[in-house]
């Protein structure tokens, strides 16, 4: 199933809710319909938690498709491209919450859990009858806080929502929820946020190690360590990354989606890609 549109809309928390401070909880039918959710494609400026508790949800996210059942929850990142569709009866409750937001809670015992969300696109989570019964109430006092005038209620939702991440992270068996965050994985996440926000307009690793206060060497080093990567290579993959989801959810063309990610060339652009890929963006494009 690919949807394609002219161009990829961007969504933002105060689009869901004008009065938004970093957090909006609401029902999961309330957000599919927001600023035309529903089968529409965009990027986000914010991370989401679905929880579904009656009915069906179809969603893409970037080229992931996938069905969500009753007492799944799904964490989506910042950093995807979604759609959904759904039934007429769905039924359940969105977490929606930027990083600022979140990283006001800013120590190592929490950051470890927030960093699956911000490698992965996309997570599942399958819980128990014990565990989903748990999160159920979590997200519930959740709601009821968030809705309340009472003082400190930010805070409480900061503590809430901390708790659901690590009830959750600790369901994952990949190696990104056990990493311990220490410096340098703080670095590497802080580099990966700067990534996000410049790579368009900044390719070169001088950039991010000035941004940093750290050398380029340094920066190399850490990511070989943590991501298992060069720092230039962290950078064109997020490129290649934005140019396949380009590709594949609008109808721009090549040359339009090479001038987009900044290249003035637009043969070089197809050799950067296939340099990547293995093939053009046209071929890309088709074997989609």
């Amino acid at each position: 199933m690919v949807i394609r549109k002219e161009k990829l809309d961007f969504l933002r928390l105060e689009d869901i809710d004008s009065s938004s401070s970093g957090i909006v909880i609401i029902p999961i039918a309330q957000f599919l319909h927001a600023k035309g959710n529903q089968n529409t494609l965009h990027s986000r400026s914010f991370f989401s938690l679905l929880l579904l508790t009656q009915g069906s949800l179809l969603m893409v996210a970037d080229k992931t498709i996938c069905t969500v059942e009753p007492n799944e929850i799904i964490s989506l990142n910042s950093n995807c491209v979604c759609s959904f569709q759904h039934n007429a009866s769905v039924e359940g409750c969105v977490i929606l919450f930027t990083e600022t937001f979140f990283m006001q809670r800013y120590n190592t015992d929490t950051l470890q859990y927030f960093n699956f969300l911000k490698i992965n696109a996309i997570n599942g989570f399958l819980l128990g009858e014990d565990e989903i019964y748990r999160c159920r109430h979590l997200v519930k006092l959740m709601q009821e806080e968030f809705h309340s005038l009472r003082v400190g209620s930010k805070d409480v939702l900061r503590n809430y929502l901390s708790i659901l991440l690590q009830m959750l992270g600790r369901n994952m068996a990949n190696d990104s929820v056990s990493t311990q965050m220490d410096e340098k994985e703080e670095k590497i996440s802080l580099f990966e946020s700067l990534v996000n926000e410049h790579y368009k307009v900044s390719r070169f690793p001088s950039f991010y190690a000035d941004r940093l206060n750290i050398s380029v060497n340094y920066l190399n080093r850490i990511c070989r360590e943590k991501r298992s990567a060069s720092s230039g290579n962290m950078i064109r993959e997020r490129i290649v990354l934005e140019a396949e989801r380009l590709l594949y959810h609008t109808f721009k063309t090549v040359k339009e989606i090479a001038f987009e990610l900044g290249f003035d060339n637009v043969p070089y652009f197809i050799t950067f890609f296939k340099a990547k890929k293995g093939v053009s963006p046209e071929e890309f494009r088709r074997k989609q």
